[in-house]
């Protein structure tokens, strides 16, 4: 416990203390992001703050955490060290979208293969050899799927930041309680780290965590998520959940939700699922006049709403399936209610 609380506090002060450092650093090298990053802004941003987000946290785990019973960690550790150097390179050269996803399929190869971080579900179903392969590339398409979702919310000021420090804040709790400290203490440096973030990050953005960040976080995020469902079916606990599958879709089902939406428009308008434009969820609040912060105050709230719903759903229901379809209902009355509230002259015309 003690271990757990000081871990957490010297993420958030390394960080605090970190940001303003790499700010002035970014400020005298004149590495800021290109202009149209983000149109809002009139002032030279950097987007390396990913680096301090790294560093802070992955230093709080190594100094706190006991490795010796935490026997995946140089896998885990190796894939996030990967995912940084993409991230890194991509926020100063950009990488074509083809050898970015080569790029995060590799790291997450390492973990899946060499780790045995799997989903369990198609191996029930053929024989075992050809299911745990299927198992395996499901789970490196569903890691790809969280990653890049995350990495496509990051579109206005704080909501990236807020949303990990929901995600990872939530799931660190539930670690704690399960008595994995470990996964726990990893998870609550994250989203220490993400809080002190949001100070800088907040609107106007003094700092942004690019791709450095988005791209780490997601690896751990979805990580934690598969490890959400591995442990939930090996432990007996107060704390334990039925339809543990069900409710991990719960915290990451709007950002699969807006990534798949996003992705199938720009593919029927001839696009790469990959070309950057104004439709993601953020967007439209923007269009209704809403600033950054309100945003991803509204989005917050709402992925908690869900998690929380999920969780209450879990007592009555027993069947993963129903609680998917439930999220899946959930966000489609969310976006139907933003959608009826967007300003019909406005709907094809902003800038971001």
């Amino acid at each position: 416990m003690i271990n757990q609380i000081i871990g957490i506090l010297f993420s958030f002060i390394i960080t605090l203390m970190g940001l303003p450092l790499l700010i002035r650093f970014a400020e005298s090298n004149k590495l800021f992001v290109p202009n149209d990053y983000r149109r809002t802004h009139t002032s030279k941003v950097s987007a390396l703050g990913g680096i301090v987000i790294f560093v802070s946290a992955s230093l709080s785990f190594l100094l706190f955490s006991d490795l010796i019973n935490f026997p995946d960690y140089r896998f885990i550790i190796s894939s996030g060290i990967l995912m940084f150097i993409l991230g890194f390179y991509d926020d100063l050269n950009e990488v074509k979208p083809e050898i970015k996803l080569l790029g995060q399929t590799v790291a997450i190869s390492l973990l899946v293969i060499f780790a045995d971080v799997r989903i369990e579900f198609l191996q029930h179903s053929f024989n075992l050899h050809i299911g745990i392969w299927a198992d395996t590339i499901l789970t490196i398409i569903i890691m790809l799927a969280i990653i890049n979702a995350y990495n496509f919310i990051d579109g206005i000021d704080m909501l990236a930041a807020m949303l990990g420090f929901i995600i990872m804040g939530i799931l660190g709790i539930w670690f704690f309680a399960v008595d994995q400290y470990d996964y726990s203490l990893a998870l609550l440096t994250l989203s220490a780290s993400l809080l002190a973030f949001m100070i800088y990050n907040h609107s106007p953005a003094k700092i942004f965590m690019g791709d450095t960040g988005t791209m780490t976080i997601g690896l751990i995020m979805a990580l934690s998520l598969i490890k959400f469902d591995m442990i939930n079916s090996i432990i007996l606990s107060p704390y334990s959940f039925v339809n543990a599958p069900g409710i991990a879709f719960s915290f990451v089902s709007l950002l699969l939700f807006d990534l798949v939406r996003v992705s199938v428009s720009r593919i029927i308008k001839g696009k790469s699922p990959f070309h950057a434009d104004n439709n993601h969820i953020h967007h439209l609040f923007v269009r209704m006049g809403i600033n950054h912060n309100t945003i991803s105050m509204i989005i917050g709230f709402a992925v908690i709403a869900q998690i929380v719903l999920s969780i209450i759903l879990d007592s009555y229901i027993n069947s993963n399936f129903i609680i998917i379809l439930i999220n899946i209902a959930y966000l489609l009355l969310f976006y139907s209610i933003v959608f009826m509230a967007l300003p019909k002259n406005k709907y094809n015309k902003m800038e971001v």
